[in-house]
């Protein structure tokens, strides 16, 4: 069989196989790959050259995810392997975390932050969320441990800011009321901050 290499747009290279295209590369894996335009491979060659592009894909997949946002390594490694394949998504993941790409304990600290400072979560909230996001219990917790969370100061912040407008009805408050809920504060703490504004679900249940 006869490698056949053709140059495409920007830095891509189409890769034929007696004629027959069979993937498309960047320039830098091809020459680096030890094969060259008119080269004989056998089918085994070729199979181990297919498995080296799909780990280099795959790589390059992995770093273009952590461009745009950090991910916890199970979310990574769950995201490539649905494209990939477990045996690719593994190796990458293992290469972008060696290259300190990739960090769970860092990602939870700055998770951490932008929960509790962006959207005004609990400390309970927030620990769901990382575990939702595949990061385990115990870097969660440590996470959170590094973080001074005082959340009857966080409830007064967002009733005087982000749900201020929302408290001049009673149908508004009830909103504020579950949204705090949802953020993952407790019941007894929203009640007692709500009662400052003249809001208590309790009595207005008892109604």
């Amino acid at each position: 069989m006869i490698l056949t290499a053709q140059h495409g747009r920007a830095n891509k290279i189409h890769i034929s196989v007696d004629g027959e295209y069979r993937f498309t590369v960047d320039a830098d894996f091809w020459y680096l790959s030890g094969y060259a335009d008119g080269d004989e491979i056998d089918e085994e060659a070729l199979k181990e050259l297919e498995e080296r592009i799909q780990a280099r894909r795959c790589f390059n997949r992995a770093l273009n995810l952590l461009a745009r946002r950090e991910h916890s390594e199970k979310e990574l490694t769950a995201k490539l392997a649905r494209a990939d394949g477990a045996a690719a998504a593994a190796s990458a993941v293992e290469r972008v975390r060696q290259l300190g790409y990739l960090d769970d304990s860092r990602y939870a600290k700055a998770l951490v932050n932008e929960l509790s400072a962006r959207k005004g979560m609990s400390e309970r909230g927030i620990l769901q969320e990382l575990l939702r996001r595949g990061v385990d219990r115990e870097t969660a917790e440590e996470a959170l441990e590094e973080t001074e969370l005082d959340e009857c100061d966080k409830i007064e912040m967002l009733l005087n800011g982000k749900y201020r407008n929302r408290l001049a009805d009673e149908k508004g408050r009830r909103q504020v009321f579950n949204a705090l809920l949802r953020l993952g504060y407790g019941y007894a703490q929203v009640r007692s901050a709500m009662k400052e504004h003249e809001f208590d679900p309790d009595e207005e249940d008892a109604l």
